[in-house]
């Protein structure tokens, strides 16, 4: 009997995933963990390794469909078998492609023939009659419409149960209603949940997004594409971000001469070493030493519970531009690493990124996020705070400027801004520029850096 393949639980957030290709044809053999599509979910785009080995007799899913986590997306068969797959396999599959209308699968009756040999079967989750057993179709599944499996499921019925009034007994939604209604009152009453604790929520009256049309006259001049994948996960991102906290700037600026005059010196003995030296490794320490001190500035609200969540860990997300779009890959245990390893594991991730190789682990569970808008040349920005962290630090991009010296004199120096955004619920005003001036001065005096592993 065919085996399904069903679409991975890549990480804990992700809920389904976009077929980008799929890498063999029906029919090829596959050996156990060869790559045999590649998807793309809303962290990172990966190539699935089968989880068995065997023909791939049928894919279930085409490419550019969205697939939830946990359906089926292809049949596995061993050589010779010679299966056709149970069209049942796609019903459960919930595909997302907007503007299109859902496709009613049909099955071939053909298939199902009455089993003489059926005999009355009692269920052990309802105190009703002994009823028929519901006829089967290929791989033992009881012969049923998508819309009344999917019914069964949500009213915790099971399909076995339901007598099937379509052809060849197949259960309909009208069954699996009609059921329902007449054993309702036996059924037991699921248990009490604790009510969760009080939670922002959208105001009453919440306006509906915005309608888009295009100007009279210009609507053939126009491209449409599905939001998906990687841009539709910065969009609903940034969208969470606006909604729910309260984002805040504070702006300062670092004087970084000293440290372009200590990176000039590392340079040589780092490429020695195999390393590309950056600012960013420095940036690095500097803030997970100040995070160290101002503790909330790495901490997150847990909305359903109403708890405030402080981290003893220090994970840093460093905001990648790539041509997919914004990814922020995690630097875990920043604390834990020089200057020379932050230096070699942010080139590596950072060059995943632009790839698309990056795992499910390495783009998750960042405490503080890290955005470089200054490698593209930006003077100040107001970064967007990545949920569910506190803050975000946006570093840009080093200049010349005059500046003021202690002693009064005017001297050419390297000068950045910094702009931290943070959520005001859980950091005030105050404590986010102590931060800031915590990280600048680490900044401006490199050397202290380099003391602590």
């Amino acid at each position: 009997m065919p085996k399904e393949i069903l679409m991975p639980e890549l990480a804990e957030s992700v809920v389904e995933g976009e077929i980008l290709k799929w890498l063999v044809a029906e029919g090829d053999y596959l050996k156990k963990d060869q790559p045999f599509v590649e998807v793309m979910t809303d962290k990172v785009t990966v190539e699935l390794p089968s989880p068995y080995e065997g023909v791939l007799v049928k894919k279930l899913a085409r490419e550019g469909e969205v697939v939830k986590v946990h359906a089926p997306i292809a049949l596995l068969a061993e050589p010779g078998e010679g299966v056709e797959p149970p069209v049942q396999a796609r019903e459960e599959r919930s595909i997302v492609e907007p503007g299109l209308p859902a496709k009613e699968e049909k099955e071939d009756l053909s298939l199902f023939k009455p089993d003489p040999t059926q005999v009355a079967v009692k269920n052990p989750f309802l105190s009703t009659p002994p009823t028929p057993e519901a006829p089967k179709g290929p791989g033992g599944r009881v012969l049923a419409v998508p819309a009344a499996r999917k019914l069964a499921r949500e009213l915790g019925i099971p399909i076995e149960a339901v007598p099937g009034s379509g052809p060849l007994g197949r259960v309909r939604v009208e069954d699996v209603r009609a059921y329902a209604a007449k054993q309702g009152a036996s059924r037991p009453a699921p248990p009490p949940q604790e009510a969760p604790k009080e939670a922002p929520s959208l105001p009453p009256g919440f306006p509906p997004p915005p309608r888009y049309t295009p100007p009279k006259g210009y609507e053939g001049l126009e491209e449409r594409v599905p939001l998906r994948g990687i841009r539709r996960t910065i969009a609903h991102g940034l969208w969470q971000s606006h909604l729910y906290t309260v984002r805040t700037l504070n702006v300062d600026e670092a004087d970084l001469t000293e440290l372009v005059a200590l990176r000039e010196r590392l340079k040589p003995e780092a490429e020695r070493q195999g390393v590309r030296l950056t600012y960013l490794p420095f940036i690095a320490k500097a803030v997970v030493r100040a995070l160290k001190k101002f503790p909330m500035l790495n901490a997150s609200l847990d909305e359903e519970r109403q708890e405030i969540v402080y981290k003893r860990y220090y994970h840093l997300g460093l905001a990648v531009a790539t041509e997919r779009g914004l990814i922020v890959p995690v630097l875990r245990d920043a604390d834990r690493k020089s200057i020379l390893e932050l230096a070699q594991e942010i080139t590596e991730l950072s060059a995943k990124a632009r790839e698309g190789r990056l795992s499910p682990e390495e783009v998750t569970g960042s405490t503080f996020t890290i955005t470089n808008i200054g490698s593209v040349g930006a003077t100040l920005s107001f970064p967007i705070i990545n949920l569910p962290e506190a803050a975000i630090l946006g570093v840009h991009s080093i200049r010349k400027r005059p500046w003021v010296m202690p002693d009064g004199s005017i001297q050419a120096r390297d000068i950045m801004y910094l702009s931290l955004s943070f959520d005001h619920r859980l950091v005030d005003g105050a404590e986010a520029a102590r931060f800031t001036r915590e990280v600048i001065r680490l900044l401006e005096n490199p050397e202290v850096l380099l003391l602590e592993m």
